[in-house]
């Protein structure tokens, strides 16, 4: 009796094949470095993301995104920054079939700290001629966010409280 080889090539054939799919589909880890996208000085936020591509496993490193929003956030006089938690994906580009094979991926950071505390201080001597004269609607509007925004309040009751404001 002779052993036959026929058997053993297309088993390997079959490995090589499932180990290939395998590599394909679990993807390749990718450094990924953060960039800042925009944000609002008013709101106190900084957008930063990260581009990403079918196919690929992104390594990112949270200090570094948090780094970059803290330096922001002090150009604008804010004491630190902090994520507010989850990420906002964005498909920029899709294939025939709908799947997304290039896109972006946001982390939202607040600004925290006395922004007043930081920056120079503001010294406020009203004169002779504004002195009982009612303010008009977007400068007392003003006011009361400048106040709102001295009351180092959590960014969910912060944000509550400016709507009203803008609303009234």
């Amino acid at each position: 009796m002779r052993a036959t080889r026929k058997n053993c090539f297309p088993l390997t054939a079959k490995v090589l094949l499932t180990l290939a799919t395998a590599v394909v589909v679990s993807g390749c880890a990718v450094k990924k470095d953060f960039y800042a996208t925009g944000g609002s000085r008013a709101d106190g936020t900084v957008d930063m993301a990260y581009d990403f591509r079918q196919f690929e496993k992104p390594v990112i490193n949270q200090q570094q995104a948090l780094s970059i929003a803290k330096s922001k956030c002090a150009v604008w006089g804010y004491g630190d920054a902090e994520a507010f938690g989850g990420m906002t994906q964005n498909c920029q580009q899709r294939d025939g079939w709908g799947t997304c094979v290039a896109g972006q991926t946001v982390i939202k950071y607040q600004c925290i700290g006395n922004i007043d505390a930081v920056a120079p201080a503001r010294s406020f001597s009203p004169s002779a001629a504004s002195v009982g004269q009612p303010l008009s609607e977007q400068a007392y509007k003003q006011q009361q966010v400048d106040q709102l925004m001295q009351q180092n309040l959590p960014y969910a009751e912060y944000q509550q409280r400016y709507q009203q404001i803008m609303g009234q």
